[in-house]
């Protein structure tokens, strides 16, 4: 079942929430819609589910919501078949973890309710792809945060959606229950191959998880790929900013290379280029750290700060010639080879070198 908006706007009172989006979701397809707080990927979520409905066409662009080619722009959600789940479970406090999974089968119509043993089979079948079967008589609040949660999803899937769309479904868990149930969303994605979209801020939940990734910003979307094209190939300064730490030097493009003080560092891309002002973008973890100068290719810098917790250690560094400060990730093994003191002097060398326009913005 595939999923498609097209030309998509929507305005709360001033405020744009959506700028005419367009977006398809492949059958089977899981994709993250990713982007800060009021970037509009909860109203476009909501949007698919039917619990909002597109601005009218202000143009000869039709606003539409498609599921599998079919129009269902102005279908309610109770007729959409699309299975939806909440960052805060919304699981009735009165019921079992059974009778929960189970209350969107009970409620249906006479007509199209399942009789009283194929929803008990039909429960049966979702406590075990979500592995609580043990748990089937107790109640909400003697779950845990992340077992809640899967009861939740289990709910959405019991009346066999054709789209199953997640609204920040990890973001009341702590991070050690993030990271385990996010791999079970994946595990149960691949099981069950249903088309999925779930909302999230967090970048690393979405590269992980995702077969595609889409980032909004005020309201349209930046950019849209697999998680290796968006983060090596980021489209814009705000996509390459959002998706983690990001270090800025000024410069200067000539033929091939970006000057950053004396130094050069080869950027190929900007071969036709020359004698022009440009932001140079770089990754903590592409900045390499020596204790001898190699020419042009590297620069003086002062190490400030050094932090050596985690499996990483993160450094920070100042610019001998006064133009500030920038962060450093290097492997632990490699920070221990170097025995880097807090004021000692350094030459720094530039990787995987990453330019946009002049005129950039984050």
């Amino acid at each position: 079942m595939s999923v498609e908006v097209k030309n998509v706007t929507k305005k709360f009172g001033s405020f744009t929430a959506l700028d005419g989006v367009s977006l398809k979701v492949e059958s089977g397809e899981l994709v993250a819609l990713l982007g800060p707080s009021g970037s509009g990927k909860t109203t476009l979520l909501r949007t698919i589910a039917g619990l909002e409905f597109p601005d009218p066409a202000t143009s000869d662009k039709k606003a539409q919501v498609l599921f599998y080619g079919e129009d269902v722009t102005q279908t309610p959600a109770s007729q959409r078949k699309a299975g939806f789940a909440f960052q805060h479970y919304a699981l009735f406090r009165h019921m079992t973890v059974f009778e929960n999974i189970a209350f969107g089968l009970r409620v249906r119509p006479k007509t199209t309710r399942p009789i009283e043993t194929k929803i008990r089979e039909r429960v049966g079948e979702l406590l075990k792809l979500i592995q609580l079967e043990p748990l089937a008589t107790r109640f909400p609040s003697q779950l845990s945060g992340g077992q809640r949660q899967r009861v939740a999803l289990a709910r959405a899937l019991a009346v066999e959606p054709k789209v199953l769309l997640l609204d920040e479904p990890f973001g009341a868990l702590d991070a050690k229950v993030r990271k385990e149930l996010r791999r079970w969303l994946r595990k149960l994605h691949e099981e069950i191959h249903i088309t999925t979209l779930f909302v999230t801020h967090d970048q690393e939940e979405a590269l992980e998880v995702a077969d595609r990734v889409a980032i909004l910003r005020d309201g349209r979307i930046e950019q849209i790929g697999t998680p290796e094209e968006i983060y090596d190939h980021p489209a814009s300064p705000f996509v390459y900013d959002f998706l983690g730490n990001v270090n800025l030097f000024s410069g200067r493009i000539r033929k091939g290379t970006v000057e950053i003080g004396d130094s050069k560092f080869d950027v190929p891309e900007t071969a036709g280029e020359t004698d022009v002002d440009t932001v140079a973008f770089v990754r903590p973890h592409d900045i390499r750290i020596t204790r001898e100068a190699n020419g042009q290719k590297t620069f003086p810098a002062r190490v400030v700060r050094c932090n050596a917790a985690g499996p990483m250690a993160n450094l920070d560094l100042e610019r001998l010639d006064g133009s500030g400060q920038f962060t450093v990730q290097l492997g632990k093994e490699e920070f221990q080879q170097l025995q880097l003191k807090t004021g000692e002097r350094v030459f720094v060398e530039l990787k995987n070198v990453k330019i946009f326009a002049a005129d950039f913005s984050i």
